[in-house]
């Protein structure tokens, strides 16, 4: 057997990674033709399907799988050696610092964080999550190379955006959340201090004439999604943060219609560099 190549097995891991020809490419500055062909071809030499592809996604056959711990293996200790011989101090690695705010990133953090690990594997992370308001702090204070924000209407303009998602109200089911049932205020959970959500949200029900009052303010949508779960109020959650076993209400509950956000990336980063972070929080956004 002839020796593997290694941009075909780069190629193979990322696409593994992100389930998609397209993201791999984004990541490897490559066409979806040209990512496809290396595949092939790794394929071919081996005499293995590695991929099954499907219109809409990609995933591993059982020799994939079985592959895919060997390819990983195999990068690790060309990367690993190529960053010793550049660098003499091996334990000094490049670092990228990322703001991230829950509101925008969440559930779809996990992935995007896969997805750079695939196709950064030389780059440490330092990572900071909160407020969009806070992250955008932090990158203009030149703290972060790069920030993940949450752009509703009334907010800052500017940034790549990556993706739209739109606010929804969740509640407990039984608990009582809506002025239909002639209850009062709309109890709301939400974040305490400045967050764009939380404006969204209290704007849309000042225009629809309904009282509302808060009822838990807490410091992350972690707490947010278990004040909801418990039955305290209504949250105001982007459609990958909703917690699981509750509702989403509407106007059947007496409840205006919220606004859809984007989701958008502030970044001085360029090249390659750049390239990965929007691939990767466009693929983990649009997996949700």
């Amino acid at each position: 057997m002839h020796s593997l190549d290694l941009d075909q097995l780069r190629t193979f891991v990322v696409a593994a990674e992100l389930k998609s020809f397209t993201a791999a490419g984004d990541c490897l500055n490559a066409s979806q033709s040209a990512v496809s062909l290396r595949i092939s071809k790794l394929e071919s030499q081996i005499g293995r399907a590695l991929l099954a592809r499907t219109p809409r996604a990609v995933s591993l056959t059982p020799e994939g799988v079985r592959f895919l711990d060997h390819a990983r293996s195999i990068l690790r200790t060309h990367d690993a050696a190529l960053a010793q011989l550049a660098e003499p101090d091996a334990t000094r690695r490049a670092v990228l610092r990322l703001a991230v705010s829950e509101h925008a990133a969440g559930a779809a953090l996990t992935a995007a964080l896969g997805s750079l690990k695939a196709s950064l594997p030389e780059v440490a992370f330092e990572v900071t999550v909160g407020l969009s308001s806070e992250a955008r702090e932090f990158y203009d204070a030149g703290e972060a190379d790069a920030a993940i924000v949450r752009q509703d209407s009334a907010e800052r303009r500017g940034g790549v955006t990556l993706f739209s998602d739109r606010l929804c109200w969740a509640a407990a089911p039984g608990a009582a959340h809506a002025p239909a049932g002639g209850a009062g205020p709309v109890p709301l959970v939400a974040m305490r201090g400045l967050c764009g959500v939380k404006a969204a949200a209290t704007r849309a029900l000042d225009e629809a004439g309904l009282s509302w009052r808060f009822v838990f303010l807490g410091g992350s949508v972690m707490a947010l999604q278990a004040a909801v779960k418990a039955g305290l109020g209504v949250g105001i959650f982007g459609s990958r943060n909703v917690p699981a076993g509750t509702e989403i209400l509407g106007a059947r509950e007496g409840l205006p219609a919220l606004p859809t956000g984007k989701v958008v990336m502030h970044t001085r980063q360029s090249g390659r560099l750049r390239r990965a972070l929007t691939a990767a929080f466009q693929s983990a956004g649009g997996a949700a």
